[in-house]
């Protein structure tokens, strides 16, 4: 988390933007191949509620880009393109293979339930290190938004598995 601490409300934002992004990207794939019409269902969901977080971020912006553009460049802009990466959210390939698995769904799921809570655990201790007030109050809203997400996200798995999903 090398200079997080640093970073304005601004760029925590922008960063929050980039996930969601990926997010969506990640949800709409899978809801497009998805097995079973709950999974489908779940996944279209939280699809759009990537898109209503992105919405929401956007809205934001204005109380926190006074004075806060990207003035810790060297550290920002790599964990902004960190966001991207395939080891945040699975590529479309591996979502494809993951989804014509044995249990494909549930495995999906899995694999969101996984990266909702790799994003609360990082931005929870994001908004602890951070020093500005703006800081930490971006990050804990992130952190309680990807703690939300995990929370549905294993409702719905149980669900899934109590129905004997295969997909």
């Amino acid at each position: 988390m090398t200079g997080v601490e640093d970073f304005s409300g601004f760029e925590v934002i922008r960063a929050a933007m980039e996930i969601e992004k990926q997010g969506h990207l990640f949800y709409a794939t899978v809801a497009e191949k998805a097995k079973g019409e709950l999974a489908k269902e779940v996944f279209s969901w939280l699809a759009q509620d990537e898109v209503k977080h992105l919405e929401t971020l956007e809205k934001l912006i204005p109380h926190y880009e006074d004075g806060a553009f990207w003035d810790n460049e060297e550290y920002f802009l790599p964990y902004l393109r960190r966001f991207a990466d395939e080891r945040v959210f699975p590529s479309p390939e591996t979502i494809e293979a993951v989804l014509e698995c044995e249990g494909g769904d549930l495995k999906a799921l899995d694999l969101a339930i996984e990266a909702e809570e790799k994003f609360a655990d990082y931005f929870g201790h994001a908004a602890t290190r951070a020093r500005t007030d703006e800081g930490k109050q971006a990050f804990s809203w992130l952190a309680k938004e990807e703690i939300g997400h995990a929370k549905v996200l294993k409702k719905r798995r149980d669900q899934l598995s109590s129905q004997g999903a295969k997909g």
